[in-house]
């Protein structure tokens, strides 16, 4: 089976990153892999990487960001017809995927990573409104595709009722790693991990840690990432009164930050999976979260309402530990067999392609 993928990630062009390590791991399961890849001119990617002989990687390098699709389907037509074309998400890149799979005739899958069901989706954007509108004209035209949690894969499957059903295909996490760590953690450390973006809400995990240190609780907050919300998260730390006990180091390694931690706080808008609350849990450091993505069905506790109560709640005691509840791959094979079936499958079952 010959397979396009179109996406965003440009660290596949990068030797040592994990996304390309993955990708050559995905592509021995076909004949053929081409990756059409999202990126301007300003990202000085233009010439297509051969990660194997039968995997290779084109940047789009497009004049605008507004041309990608366009440019994707340019260099698609240059490519051998592959037999299946898989979007990254229901958004742009399925769009471009959809011009694709209408031009070669094939059927289309398409990944979604993220819950855009969700009202804090549409909340959060301009964008993220057009790009709800966008994933459904994508996805009532798909032949099918996986979803990153059942959650997600049936929510979508009653709504848009593709071809062949949504998959569930869980993000792979190397779970013995995580599992190996030797904790020692300190009281009411607390950790933080992702993107200093709106959509994981940094600014709650932060007026929360604030309320129970006005309570009483002697405790400490990492907050480990980067993003646009870093020098407003510590301009606030230092109005409510605690920058001294909250550090911001970067991005770094989680695995040492997990030893240490009592406690990690998920305080997500929405999520389509959660790879670090999987990955803390599987450490055994316990997770409060908000109801997103999978922690209900991970192992998390889940703060119902007020967030900073059900932290004092949780410090206060009695403490429920972390203890990861999730039905996880036995290996990363496993997993890129599961990607790989989910593809065959809508091969046998899809209808050629040839109209919008």
């Amino acid at each position: 089976m010959r397979v396009m993928l179109v996406g965003t990630d440009r660290t596949l062009f990068a030797p040592e990153s994990a996304v390309r390590t993955r990708l050559t791991r995905l592509g021995k399961e076909f004949e053929a892999l081409d990756s059409i890849v999202f990126s301007t001119r300003t990202h000085g990617i233009r010439v297509v990487a051969e990660i194997a002989p039968h995997i290779h990687a084109h940047p789009t390098n497009s004049f605008s960001r507004f041309l990608y699709m366009w440019d994707a389907l340019r260099i698609a037509r240059r490519l051998p017809r592959p037999d299946i074309v898989s979007a990254q998400d229901p958004f742009e890149t399925g769009l471009a995927g959809l011009f694709i799979a209408h031009h070669f005739g094939i059927p289309l899958a398409v990944e979604v990573h993220t819950d855009f069901l969700s009202p804090a989706f549409t909340r959060h954007s301009l964008l993220n409104r057009i790009r709800v509108v966008i994933a459904r004209f994508v996805l009532s035209h798909a032949d099918g595709g996986y979803a990153v949690s059942a959650r997600v894969a049936e929510a979508l499957n009653r709504r848009y009722h593709p071809a062949v059903p949504l998959a569930v295909v869980p993000i792979f996490v190397d779970l013995a790693r995580f599992r190996a760590l030797v904790r020692a953690p300190e009281r009411n450390n607390l950790l933080w991990v992702g993107r200093f973006e709106a959509e994981k809400d940094p600014v709650l995990a932060l007026q929360a840690f604030a309320a129970a240190r006005r309570a009483g609780i002697d405790a400490r907050l990492t907050m480990l990432g980067v993003g646009l919300l870093e020098p407003s998260l510590k301009s606030l730390a230092t109005t409510l009164g605690v920058a001294e006990q909250v550090s911001f180091p970067g991005w770094k390694d989680v695995a040492p930050y997990f030893a240490r931690a009592d406690l990690m706080l998920v305080t997500s808008a929405y999520e389509g999976y959660g790879m670090a609350l999987v990955e803390a849990l599987a450490a055994g450091v316990p997770v409060l979260s908000t109801d997103v993505g999978i922690a209900r069905g991970a192992g998390a506790v889940i703060a119902h309402g007020d967030y900073a109560a059900a932290l004092q709640d949780w410090l206060q005691g009695p403490r429920a530990p972390g203890v990861l509840t999730l039905k996880s791959y036995v290996s990363e094979e496993v997993y890129l067999t599961a990607v790989r079936d989910c593809y065959a499958m809508i091969v046998r079952h899809s209808r050629p392609n040839s109209s919008l």
